[in-house]
């Protein structure tokens, strides 16, 4: 057969250790077996031996295979590329952090690591994965006649805290005994088997896991195990006869159990003895090579089999239309979308603009979107959601950042308070970050209340309107170029137009914070033009917007109230531009503190408008100046 296998990338992970050990064996029984890596990362396995070939993506995706293969749960789009692929296979390497996408994503076969990934999948999509279980390397694994070293050892991963390091640690200091850890060593295969060996205990504190590797290979070298009942591990791990299991996150009942194993010797032999029959009865690696060769022969001498997945259709008739840009940023788009998919709770459309990204993020926008346009270049923010908005067919619309990740129920909400408010023009959550720190929060509060008109604006993380008044107030401006101003320029359309901006504290938005404008080359340059801009219109007689709706002397009156603060914030500007230079220095700052403060009523209005590095510097200085109220 010939076999491709994507990959996210050839660095020491378990999941990449069970595919470069099949592949090995795969290849030595004479199979053609190539893995495919992005473009961007090594193309050696520096910690495995690697008999397979390896290549980068792109240049995989006219290749004739029978087989290719993902694991990884954000490149289930990829398998689209590859179009002279005979079958598809999804390995589900977890049975926590799953993909809604991934796992609906159209393939011939699904594999999980375990009964209990297997369980977890069917709970979301009614069908029941091929359990197949990896092996370990008894070669390299196995019982070492060494001085023990370690009384408690554990993997030590710090970088994932559903690993459970912090858990364990808690566990010795219980004891008050050290607990070792091999972390981030970048130990050599032989020299891991050794440190397992020299453990008198191998501790596992993760929440969860798809298969757990460590725990097994610490059965294989003879070292008494206990972990957290984690899902995975249970394909080797029976409380009792070959580990003891406690509770996730339960500190007490980990020390109890390691105090266990390490008083009673004569329960820590049998652990021991009855782990060892376990793995070599059940976890060779040639007999799990050849299960796994056998089911996808299978599958690929089947004429027409019956895929599995398919991606859902979008809603025929939307309440919601989510749109987002992105350019570049794939992680953030993919954690994005995931929680879209999975938080959403009212029927919706999701529209993803692309503004001229690499492949692989114009790629998952085309596969993931329900609806999405490819832009060959930057557009900018305006016109990028005014692309969205044409094919809107939702009667509202959230505009939102790709930075984001949504909780559950958060649409709801936001609609329910945009109907039951007849002035709402925007419905803004509450945000972990934004340039402007009153939507700021750190957990939901219970508040929903229009902001004072004409003052702090907030940044268009996530803005809620009706499709028809957005449409009515002619979209977003693309008078500003790429990413800046725009959302204080709607912001103003809709006050004076004697509307509300409803911020909703009740919704709590993740938000990473200006992973877009960060990259521009020049966003200075269009800083300084979007802002010259936006006051030469408000502050003067630019033309604006005025809906029909809109009493005429109240929207006059409106004008007015715009033309001040548009007045304010140009003269405080113009002081700052005097004594403050583009690049902050400390005198600098100390300066942009001393101006902030002085130009305190026309404050709240210039924040959105400061360029990001700029605010920061103020924001720091003036913490010790008392904070900006």
């Amino acid at each position: 057969m010939r076999i491709g296998f994507v990959e996210p990338h050839l660095s020491r992970d378990g999941a990449v250790r069970r595919m470069v050990e099949f592949a090995n064996r795969l290849t030595d029984r004479g199979h053609h077996v190539t893995f495919y890596v992005p473009d961007d990362q090594s193309l050696t396995c520096t910690w495995l031996p690697m008999r397979a070939g390896v290549r980068p993506l792109p240049d995989g995706f006219d290749d004739e295979l029978d087989v290719v293969c993902f694991h990884h749960e954000r490149q289930w789009h990829l398998l689209d590329r590859f179009t002279r692929a005979r079958r598809r296979v999804h390995y589900v390497d977890h049975g926590q952090r799953r993909s809604r996408d991934a796992l609906t994503a159209p393939v011939d076969l699904q594999l999980a690591t375990s009964n209990w990934t297997a369980d977890r999948v069917e709970e979301v999509t009614g069908h029941r994965p091929v359990v197949m279980t990896g092996g370990v390397d008894r070669a390299t694994f196995h019982p070492f006649d060494l001085p023990k070293r370690h009384r408690i050892l554990c993997t030590g991963d710090r970088e994932r805290p559903w690993k459970g390091t912090d858990t364990v640690k808690e566990a010795g200091r219980i004891l008050g005994i050290p607990v070792a850890g091999f972390g981030r060593k970048e130990l050599t295969e032989a020299a891991l088997g050794r440190t397992y060996a020299a453990a008198e205990v191998f501790a596992v504190g993760s929440w969860f896991e798809g298969f757990g590797q460590p725990g097994l290979e610490a059965l294989a070298c003879g070292v008494p195990l206990v972990t957290t009942d984690n899902g995975g591990c249970r394909e080797y791990a029976v409380d009792g006869e070959t580990a003891l299991l406690v509770p996730p996150k339960d500190a007490p009942a980990m020390a109890g159990a390691l105090r266990r194993l390490l008083d009673d010797r004569a329960l820590a032999a049998t652990l021991v003895a009855n782990g060892l029959e376990v793995v070599a009865r059940d976890f060779d690696w040639d007999e799990r090579t050849d299960a796994l060769a056998e089911v996808l022969d299978g599958i690929v001498a089947d004429p027409s089999p019956a895929p599995i997945g398919g991606r859902p259709e979008p809603h025929p008739s939307p309440e919601l239309s989510i749109v987002t840009l992105q350019w570049n940023g794939l992680g953030y788009t993919q954690r994005m979308v995931e929680s879209v998919r999975a938080h959403t709770d009212v029927p919706y459309e999701l529209i993803v603009i692309d503004n001229g990204s690499t492949w692989e993020a114009a790629s998952y926008a085309e596969s993931a979107a329900d609806h999405v346009v490819l832009n060959g270049e930057n557009r900018g923010f305006a016109a990028g959601m005014n692309q969205g908005l044409e094919m809107a067919k939702g009667d509202y619309v959230a505009f939102c950042n790709n930075d984001i990740v949504v909780p559950p129920g958060w649409a709801r909400a936001l609609l329910e308070t945009a109907r039951s408010r007849p002035r709402a023009g925007i419905v803004v959550p509450a945000f972990t970050a934004a340039r402007n720190l009153n939507t700021v929060r750190s957990e939901p509060g219970t508040s929903v209340e229009p902001l004072p008109p004409f003052s702090s604006a907030p940044s268009a993380v996530v803005y809620v309107m009706p499709t028809d008044l957005i449409r009515s107030l002619g979209g977003w401006s693309e008078r500003y170029a790429v990413a800046s101003g725009e959302d204080l320029d709607l912001a103003f359309s809709v006050w004076v137009n004697d509307l509300d901006i409803v911020f909703d504290s009740r919704v709590l938005i993740d938000h990473v914070g200006k992973v877009t404008a960060s990259g521009l080359d020049d966003w200075r340059g269009l800083w300084l033009r979007n802002r010259q801009l936006f006051l030469d219109i408000w502050g003067g007689d630019g033309e604006v917007p005025q809906l029909d709706t809109c009493d005429p002397e109240r929207f006059e009156r409106n004008r007015q109230t715009a033309r001040a603060a548009a007045g304010w914030m140009r003269r405080f500007f113009a002081e700052r531009d005097k004594r403050l230079p583009m690049v902050p220095t400390s005198r600098a700052r100390a300066v942009a503190g001393q101006v902030a403060q002085r130009a305190r009523p026309a404050w709240d209005v210039v924040w959105p408008m400061l360029p990001p590095k700029v605010a920061q510097s103020i924001r720091r200085r003036t913490k010790r100046l008392g904070g900006l109220h």
